[in-house]
């Protein structure tokens, strides 16, 4: 195993990256309290049925029941992508850390190189997987379950309408 003779640059550093991760909109919402979480994920739901409404009501005007759950269906399927989006970011510098060997590019595509951590930095950098990254992976994991979960009982109550 052999280092290479530059070191990664600091912008493609694994913890910086999880720093940077950690402070950039919208990765931000999963690290923050529970409350102060769902209100920013209820708040993108929010707006997003507000603004899917109206396409919905031109399909189903008059159709309450139908309104509705085409309304709440729209906008779960968007709230999802938006979950979506932060797992892959969070799940990505997961990735990183815990990876004794990491690719980086010294100035761009053509000379990439491989890094091998040394044995403090495995230890330090799983330990922030364990009890950082890995609880922020479980909670937007778990609003993904429940969005779909509210999904698939919207779906099932349509033929009710």
């Amino acid at each position: 195993m052999v280092e290479p003779s530059h070191p990664i640059p600091v912008e493609q550093q694994p913890l910086q990256q999880y720093e940077e991760l950690r402070e950039a909109f919208p990765f931000c919402w999963p690290v923050l309290e529970w409350i102060p979480y769902l209100k920013r994920i209820l708040g993108v739901w929010g707006g997003v049925l507000i603004l899917i409404s109206p396409i919905v009501w031109s399909s189903f005007a008059g159709d309450w029941g139908h309104f509705a759950s085409g309304s709440l269906l729209g906008a779960n399927a968007l709230l999802s992508l938006v979950l979506m989006h932060l797992y892959l970011g969070w799940a990505y510098i997961r990735r990183r850390l815990v990876q004794v060997r990491i690719p980086y590019e010294e100035s761009g595509w053509y000379d990439g190189a491989m890094y091998v951590k040394s044995e403090e930095e495995v230890a330090q950098h799983r330990l922030v997987v364990s009890y950082q990254i890995d609880p922020v992976l479980r909670r937007v994991r778990r609003s993904f379950w429940g969005v779909l979960g509210l999904s698939g009982l919207v779906a099932l109550c349509w033929p009710l309408w």
